[in-house]
């Protein structure tokens, strides 16, 4: 795999602060902290993959005022490690920005979706260090607790490269600003 950010996701980490700084003064943000189980499966595993946990942190705002249409930023750090054949597998961190688009915020419950890019930093002990880039795909749903706090549930096809595949479950609780 490549030990370089690809350029396109380099050119989006980037454009986050233009991106920030050009928002609508009415739109609104949002923050919030998620716990995600993640499956990594190394092309050279055999079909095995390791179970591993994150503790992901986003920050995003809409680019409309409808709140239907926005983007994120998300970083994470990993939190244990699994074993493939006797090699520890952990996630050191990850990060990516991912545009978003869900349903108008008058749902109880809004279904979104994600399309964005991730870089996935990983050690292998034995063997060192893989990281991976890729476009990720993603779906989930947010369901308010209060009109500034609400709760999440998503899964995020992570990577899916060269046979390695990444693929998180998120659970998480956020607030709007």
């Amino acid at each position: 795999m490549k030990k370089n950010v690809s350029a396109p996701l380099l050119a989006l980490l980037l454009s986050l602060p233009m991106l920030l700084l050009t928002m609508h003064a009415q739109a609104a943000g949002f923050a919030g902290a998620d716990l995600v189980f993640s499956s990594i499966e190394p092309d050279d595993a055999g079909g095995r993959d390791a179970d591993v946990t994150a503790l992901q942190f986003k920050f995003g705002s809409w680019l409309n005022n409808e709140n239907t249409f926005g983007f994120e930023f998300r970083a994470a750090l990993g939190l244990d490690d699994d074993k493939i054949r006797g090699t520890e597998i952990e996630i050191d961190r990850y990060y990516g920005t991912y545009l978003r688009g869900q349903f108008p915020k008058d749902f109880a419950v809004r279904p979104y979706g994600l399309i964005g890019l991730t870089r996935v930093e990983t050690t292998e002990k034995p063997g060192g260090s893989e990281n991976y880039n890729d476009l990720s795909l993603g779906i989930g749903a947010e369901m308010d607790i209060t009109q500034r706090l609400f709760v999440n549930l998503e899964y995020l096809r992570v990577i899916d490269r060269s046979g390695d595949e990444i693929s998180n479950l998120g659970l998480g609780i956020g607030g709007r600003f």
